[in-house]
């Protein structure tokens, strides 16, 4: 997870006006909404995330397929945050962890003040990483902080065993170019997603 700093276009906030007061719970099947929802994820991708997953920053496009508009709080839960666009981000389809994950946790609305929010939190605050790929809780926490960071890597499953191998394989790849005294900002220019890992282990690189 990274930091997300969020922009509401104008042509969003137009469409929404046209929606019902009374069709609040169905307001993201609403027609106006419906023919601009391409468009957003689109610019939500491009503009706010860096083609990002929100959750495991995985590269992906505004493809159908491969990425979705997520509703951070699940519109069955918070169906008033339907077109709130500070609760909206892109994620990817996997099945394995993120949106997915999330969504098929039975979550209740409390619980979401035990989830990291990359709008109003940073999650580099509560995460570090390992040589071997694995994410893990930062030392220095509150107890409520370690619950927190501990229950949102549950909740979208980012100890997932294929993220922790992606991961890991990058963080060779990484250690290859610090040998090589590539500096952060170039080896980005190689590698385009997992960038709070990258940056986490080139840090611990140059302090060994």
């Amino acid at each position: 997870m990274f930091p997300i700093t969020k922009n509401e276009p104008a042509y969003f906030t137009q469409a929404k006006r046209k929606v019902s007061d009374s069709n609040v719970s169905d307001a993201w099947s609403d027609q106006n909404i419906a023919n601009i929802r391409a468009r957003l994820r689109e610019d939500i991708l491009l503009q706010e995330q860096s083609l990002l997953c929100a959750y495991c920053e995985k590269e992906i496009d505004d493809n159908p397929d491969k990425s979705n508009i997520d509703h951070y709080r699940t519109r069955h839960l918070f169906p008033k945050n339907t077109l709130d666009y500070n609760n909206l981000f892109v994620s990817c389809n996997s099945k394995v962890s993120c949106s997915y994950i999330k969504d098929n946790y039975k979550l209740e609305q409390n619980d979401y003040q035990k989830i990291v929010n990359p709008v109003v939190e940073d999650p580099n605050d509560y995460f570090e990483y390992g040589f071997a790929g694995d994410i893990l809780v930062k030392d220095n926490l509150s107890s409520s902080d370690k619950i927190k960071a501990e229950f949102t890597i549950k909740v979208f499953a980012l100890d997932n065993k294929s993220l922790i191998e992606t991961r890991k394989s990058l963080a060779l790849m990484v250690k290859t170019y610090v040998e090589q005294n590539y500096l952060m900002s170039e080896i980005f220019s190689y590698l385009n997603d997992y960038k709070s890992f990258i940056a986490n282990i080139y840090n611990k690189l140059q302090e060994q």
